[in-house]
C-alpha cells in the first residue's frame, strides 16, 4: 500500500475562488463531523488583525475587522472556537494577561473605531482616531507604552463626551457596586504611584523573582494603612470617609472607569449575540493568580507570607515562585463542607466567568486548584521545610482526607457556577500541563474532567484520552516551526537522548497517521520520510491531531498561520504578549498553507479519515478533501 502525501507540495500561489471555497468548507465540516472533532483556534485579543485604516496598534475581538474578516475566514475553515486570554484589567506595568489588577474587564479590548460611529453617538472624533493610526509605531506588533498613552487619550475624549448621557447614568445606577472596589482601586493606584515608572522603575528591569516578590507583598503594599485596609475595614467610619471622600474628590477618575467597563460590558453583549449567529464561540481563560483587587479587598482570607508556584521540574532547576496568593483552606470551605468567606469571594468569581463566556472557560494551572504547590515568600530556595504541596504539609493542618474534599473546589463552586449559567463539565478545559499529583489525576479522572495533550511535550495523539483537547503548543511554547528547526537539528548533533527522542517521535507520528491498513515496511518508509522532510512533518502533526481519539482540537493562532514566532517566553518579560496577525492574514495563511508552513486542514483531515478507515464509503468527500487539500497547497 503506498503511503499518500499528506504535505501537498506547493504548485503555484492562488487563493480558492468562491466555488472552491464552498467545496472546501462543505467537505473539511463534513470530515469534521465525521472524526467527532470540534475545532478551536487560540487568540488573544491584542492579537487579533486590524484592516489599515483601523490599526490602532493592538486588536480586539470586538473590533469591526474580527467581526467581518476574521469571523468568516473561520467559519470558512470549520473553526467553532476561539479561545482568548483572560480578559482582567491589566497592570499599568505588566503586559501579562496571567496576572491581572481586577477582573474589571480589559480597557484595550475596547474597538476605538466603533466610539467615531452614530452607534455610540460619535463620542470619539475621527480626527483623534486617525491620529492615533497615524502614529502608531509598530504595525506588526503591540507596543504597550504607545497603546497606553492613546487609549488613554481616546477614551478620556469619549468619556468627557459622553459621561453625562442618560445610558451612562443608568449604568452607573445600575452597576456601580459591582466595580465599585476595582474603580477605587484603580483611583488609589494612580494616587499612590503604582503607575508611576519613577516609582516602580521600568517594568522590563524586573526579574520574575523580583515580580514575584512585588506581587507577593501586594502592589497595594506601599500604601497608607486606611487605604491599605480599605475594604477590609470596610465598615469602619474611617473606611466609609474615606470612600466618600474619593467619590467626591476624584470623581471623574472614578466615573472614568465605570464609563470604559460600559462600554466593555455592550461590546461583551454583542460578542456573544454574535457567536449565536455564527456558531463562533468566544472561550475564556481563568487565571489561577488572584487579582491585585481580589488580593486587596480579601487580604485577611490569604495565607500569610505565602505563596503559589510550582516545585523544582524538568523545567526550572530552582521551582518557579509565581508570588500569586492562595487563600487560606480553612476560609474556603467551613468544617461543616459550606462555603467559607473566601469560598463565596470564589464563588462570585466563577460565576462572573461563566457568565461572560457563554463558550466555557479554560482553567489555568488546574493542578494548583486541586493540589497547590505553596513556598513561603522570604525563603531564598524552596525545600523541603518551607515549601510543598498544602494538602499534604503543615503537620497535616490543612490535610485532604480523601478524593471528595480534593474535589470540592470543583463539585461545590466551578461546576455549578458553569450549570448556574447552562453550562457544564464539557464547557470547562482544564489546564493540567506539568508534573500532576496522584490526587490531581484521580480528580480528573472522577470528575471526568477535560485536560491537555500537547504534542510539543511528546503526548503521543495515538494515546490521547478521548475527553482530552489536543494541541500542538500554547501560548508558552516556541511557534511549532521553531520546535520543528529545534528538532531536526538535534538529530544531526551527538545527543543520543535528543536522537532517541526524535527517532521516537517520528516513528509514533507515522503510526499514528498512516492509513488503516499499512504494513509495517510501509509504516517504516514513511517514518524514514519525515525524518528527512521538515514539511512532510509538520503536515503529519497536524493530521496527528485529527486522527487522534481526542475529540476536540485546539491550534495557537501562531502555528495556525505559520508565523514561526515566540509570543511569550516564560521567565522572561521583554517581547511577550505582542505578537499579531497582520492586515492581509488571509492571503498570509494560504500562502503559509502552500509553503508548508502552516496547517492544510483538508489535508489533515483527509489523513485522519484514512488512519480511521473512514474513507471508506465516503469516496465523494474524500474525492472534495483531496482536490481542496490540492488547491490549499498550490503555490
Amino acid at each position: 500500500m503506498r503511503i499518500r502525501k499528506i504535505d501537498n507540495s506547493p504548485a503555484f500561489a492562488r487563493k480558492p475562488n468562491q466555488k472552491e471555497m464552498q467545496v472546501y468548507t462543505s467537505s473539511v465540516n463534513e470530515g469534521l463531523k465525521l472524526l467527532g472533532k470540534q475545532v478551536d483556534v487560540i487568540l488573544h485579543n491584542a492579537s487579533a488583525p486590524a484592516v489599515k485604516s483601523e490599526n490602532t496598534g493592538i486588536g480586539s475581538l470586538f473590533s469591526r475587522t474580527t467581526v467581518t474578516k476574521l469571523f468568516p475566514f473561520l467559519k470558512a475553515h470549520g473553526i467553532t472556537g476561539i479561545q482568548q486570554e483572560p480578559n482582567g484589567l491589566r497592570k499599568v506595568l505588566d503586559n501579562s494577561p496571567y496576572a491581572p489588577e481586577s477582573n474589571a474587564k480589559n480597557i484595550f479590548m475596547i474597538p476605538l473605531e466603533k466610539l467615531t460611529t452614530e452607534e455610540y453617538g460619535k463620542i470619539l472624533s475621527k480626527e483623534t482616531f486617525d491620529k492615533i493610526v497615524k502614529n502608531n509605531p509598530d504595525k506588526e506588533m503591540v507596543d504597550y507604552p504607545y497603546i497606553r498613552r492613546s487609549y488613554d487619550m481616546a477614551l478620556r475624549e469619549a468619556f468627557n463626551n459622553g459621561k453625562n448621557s442618560a445610558e451612562f447614568l443608568e449604568f452607573k445606577a445600575a452597576r456601580e457596586a459591582d466595580y465599585e472596589e476595582s474603580a477605587i482601586y484603580r483611583v488609589l493606584s494612580k494616587i499612590h504611584g503604582n503607575d508611576d515608572r519613577a516609582v516602580w522603575g521600568n517594568r522590563d528591569s524586573y526579574t520574575d523573582e523580583e515580580m514575584a516578590k512585588i506581587s507577593g507583598a501586594g502592589w497595594f503594599g506601599n500604601w497608607d494603612k486606611v487605604d491599605k485596609d480599605l475594604f477590609v475595614n470596610r465598615n469602619s467610619e474611617a473606611s466609609k470617609a474615606r470612600i466618600a471622600e474619593i467619590k467626591e474628590k476624584y470623581k471623574d477618575d472614578y466615573d472614568y472607569f465605570l464609563f470604559q467597563q460600559m462600554i466593555l460590558e455592550k461590546e461583551n453583549e454583542k460578542s456573544n449575540q454574535l457567536a449565536k449567529e455564527t456558531g463562533i464561540k468566544i472561550i475564556g481563560d481563568s487565571p489561577v493568580a488572584p487579582s491585585e483587587v481580589e488580593t486587596w479587598v480579601n487580604k485577611n482570607l490569604f495565607l500569610k507570607g505565602m505563596a503559589i508556584g510550582c516545585p523544582p521540574d524538568y523545567f526550572s532547576k530552582t521551582g518557579q515562585r509565581w508570588g500569586f496568593k492562595y487563600y487560606d483552606p480553612e476560609k474556603i470551605f467551613n468544617k461543616d463542607g459550606s462555603l467559607g468567606e473566601a469560598g463565596k469571594a470564589l464563588q462570585k468569581k466563577y460565576e462572573e466567568y461563566f457568565a461572560s463566556f457563554p463558550g466555557g472557560i479554560r482553567l489555568d494551572h488546574v493542578i494548583g486548584l486541586i493540589d497547590p504547590f505553596i513556598y513561603t515568600l522570604n525563603s531564598k530556595n524552596m525545600t523541603s521545610s518551607n515549601s510543598g504541596r498544602i494538602y499534604s504539609i503543615f503537620s497535616g493542618k490543612y490535610q485532604k482526607k480523601n478524593d471528595d474534599e480534593y474535589a470540592n473546589l470543583f463539585t461545590k463552586i466551578i461546576i455549578p457556577a458553569a450549570e448556574k449559567y447552562g453550562l457544564n463539565k464539557s464547557d470547562i478545559i482544564c489546564e493540567d500541563l506539568g508534573d500532576k499529583t496522584a490526587p490531581v489525576k484521580r480528580v480528573m479522572k472522577k470528575l471526568n474532567l477535560q485536560g491537555i495533550s500537547m504534542t510539543q511535550f511528546d503526548d503521543r495523539g495515538g494515546k490521547a484520552p478521548a475527553n482530552n483537547v489536543i494541541m500542538i503548543g500554547s501560548h508558552d511554547n516556541n511557534s511549532f516551526l521553531e520546535f520543528i528547526e529545534d528538532l531536526f537539528n538535534y538529530k544531526n548533533k551527538n545527543d543520543s537522548r535528543e536522537t532517541g527522542r526524535f527517532m521516537k517521535k517520528t516513528n509514533h507520528l507515522a503510526e499514528d497517521t498512516a492509513p488503516l491498513g499499512a504494513t509495517k515496511e510501509e509504516i517504516k518508509q514513511y517514518s524514514k520520510e519525515l525524518r528527512r522532510d521538515k514539511k512532510k512533518f509538520l503536515a503529519a502533526s497536524f493530521a496527528e491531531l485529527f486522527a487522534s481519539p481526542a475529540k476536540r482540537i485546539q491550534i495557537f493562532f501562531s502555528d495556525f498561520w505559520g508565523l514561526g514566532k515566540t509570543y511569550n517566553r516564560p521567565g522572561t518579560t521583554q517581547g511577550n504578549w505582542a505578537l499579531r496577525l497582520g492586515e492581509n492574514f488571509e492571503e498570509d495563511y494560504y500562502k503559509a498553507a502552500a509553503e508548508g508552513k502552516a496547517p492544510n486542514l483538508a489535508g489533515a483531515i483527509a489523513a485522519a479519515l484514512r488512519h480511521r478507515g473512514l474513507d471508506k464509503g465516503n469516496e465523494e468527500l474524500m474525492k472534495n478533501l483531496d482536490n481542496s487539500a490540492k488547491i490549499i497547497s498550490e503555490k
